[in-house]
């Protein structure tokens, strides 16, 4: 057997026992997610091994739509890291066999200071295991087998856990009614915040590259290189309105039609008005409206419809 189909066999194997868990999965998950709706403290994951790896992103995913989570090793907890846990909080216990001594010697003593009052929840691959008949929920994520050669690698048995914490969050993406502002209030760095939340007025350049009508096509190249937009504003001689903009891409096209190159100026050049765009609209339109046009630079105006700034579309994206 070829290589790639060892690795087809693999993605088959764990296709199945999603569709299998998917299968599984009842109205205990909509207890659950009555239960978070419920909870003032904080989703709390304790797994060891493979279960905390798989519990961390699950934490990491659940933290980026605002609702507060983290993830403790068990063998840490029962080390120290009990006092992390409130009784206010929802505790999951990540164990596929539910039969981890680290995983229940945590729940136990969790138990043994909290009480009753502790919320607790089973993601387990063995709904008769100690774990699941010692929690208050049990979400039954158990597949038929594991994908590796031996049958015990954690593989199938992971994948499942990842995709339910994905389904989780998804679904309380909808409760909590989460759309891309609530998202980027979360994601304020990078791509995600800065085109959904920050302003065309925080990345535009101030420092305005202004030619004449009748500035030569050497002075007009000059112009725009040593301002590294791409392109310079052109205004009226007489009366300093502008008129329109010379771009990079406008020269090069129209240059070999221009008749006499030497005596050119930037009329010869030029596109009459220019696409603009207000001061305090979000990087996001801004980058929508040059896909619009097809350009590559806007022109930023105040309120009053005068010009401020050129914002581009490295600076909204990057």
């Amino acid at each position: 057997m070829a290589y790639y189909e060892m690795a087809q066999k693999v993605f088959a194997t764990e296709n199945e026992s999603l569709a299998q868990v998917a299968a599984q999965l009842d109205d205990t998950f909509d207890q659950l997610i009555a239960q978070i709706q419920q909870v003032t403290g904080r989703l709390i994951f304790i797994g060891i091994g493979k279960s905390k790896l798989v519990a961390q992103k699950i934490a990491a995913s659940l933290s980026s739509i605002g609702q507060p989570s983290f993830t403790i090793d068990a063998a840490n907890a029962y080390h120290g890291d009990l006092g992390r846990v409130a009784s206010n909080d929802l505790v999951f216990f990540v164990s596929n066999s539910g039969e981890t001594q680290e995983v229940i010697k945590t729940l136990l003593a969790l138990q043994a200071i909290h009480g009753e009052d502790l919320a607790t929840v089973a993601l387990t691959g063995a709904p008769q295991s100690t774990l699941a008949k010692n929690t208050a929920l049990c979400i039954n994520i158990g597949v038929n087998q594991e994908a590796d050669v031996t049958g015990l690698a954690p593989t199938s048995s992971t994948t499942a856990t990842l995709v339910f914490g994905d389904a989780l969050l998804v679904v309380l993406e909808q409760v909590h009614q989460f759309d891309k502002e609530k998202f980027a209030q979360y994601h304020p760095g990078g791509n995600i915040g800065r085109l959904l939340l920050q302003r065309v007025k925080h990345v535009m350049h101030s420092h305005i590259p202004y030619v004449d009508e009748d500035t030569a096509i050497n002075d007009v190249i000059y112009r725009i290189s040593d301002f590294g937009l791409g392109l310079t504003l052109v205004r009226h001689p007489q009366t300093q309105a502008i008129t329109g903009i010379v771009t990079d891409g406008d020269i090069r096209k129209k240059f070999l039609s221009v008749p006499q190159v030497k005596k050119s100026c930037a009329t010869d050049y030029m596109t009459r008005g220019f696409i603009s765009i207000n001061q305090n609209e979000r990087n996001q339109l801004a980058w929508k409206k040059m896909a619009a046009y097809g350009i590559s630079n806007l022109i930023v105006e105040d309120d009053d419809q005068q010009v401020v700034g050129i914002v581009t579309i490295h600076d909204v994206l990057e």
